[in-house]
């Protein structure tokens, strides 16, 4: 998948994704910008904020405003998902996501490999809280310590991943600024 334009215009509106509400203005997902501008065109959907500066999308009969935000009219009901909790095992591409691919020692913006906070010689678990992305050259830098022991000073804490809330919080902040 290619990754979003830094500008968006009337070329390249389609590479974009928009974030789609339930009606009561829950966060559902993120879709590609063609499917909201069709639920929107057809009628399925409102646009809650439009892209700035207006970017129109146009047919032969119509032309939209492209959303950042749509809202459904009807309700989609979407079955309770299993909370994260920082027992639950986490994954590599879970603790990449979650660091965006940022060494937790450096702010590489190129980290591939996975660090142990607590080294499992140490009884370190494979916890949200334990792991962190991190950068070949840090990596082997702190090797089997802990970071006070390298030297190393941890940029952020590890926690478990909250999308939902993260997005939910984003929609609120738009919704704030209209």
């Amino acid at each position: 998948m290619r990754a979003p334009p830094d500008t968006v215009d009337s070329r390249n509106w389609h590479r974009t994704r928009v974030l789609v509400l339930n009606a009561t203005f829950q966060v559902l997902c993120e879709a590609p910008a063609e499917r909201a501008v069709a639920l929107v065109a057809i009628g399925a959907a409102e646009s809650v904020v439009d892209h700035e500066p207006r970017v129109p999308i146009r047919s032969q009969h119509a032309e939209i405003a492209l959303p950042v935000t749509i809202r459904l009219f009807e309700y989609v009901y979407v079955p309770h998902a299993v909370t994260v909790t920082d027992s639950a095992r986490a994954t590599y591409a879970g603790v990449f996501r979650r660091d965006r691919h940022s060494c937790a020692y450096c702010a590489d913006r190129a980290a591939t490999t996975i660090d142990h906070v607590v080294p499992r010689s140490r009884g370190g678990a494979n916890s949200w809280a334990n792991l962190v992305a991190c950068c070949g050259p840090c990596n082997q830098r702190k090797a089997d310590r802990t970071p006070e022991e390298a030297g190393m000073a941890l940029l952020w804490e590890p926690k478990v991943p909250n999308h939902i809330e993260k997005a939910q919080q984003r929609i609120w902040r738009r919704l704030a600024a209209i």
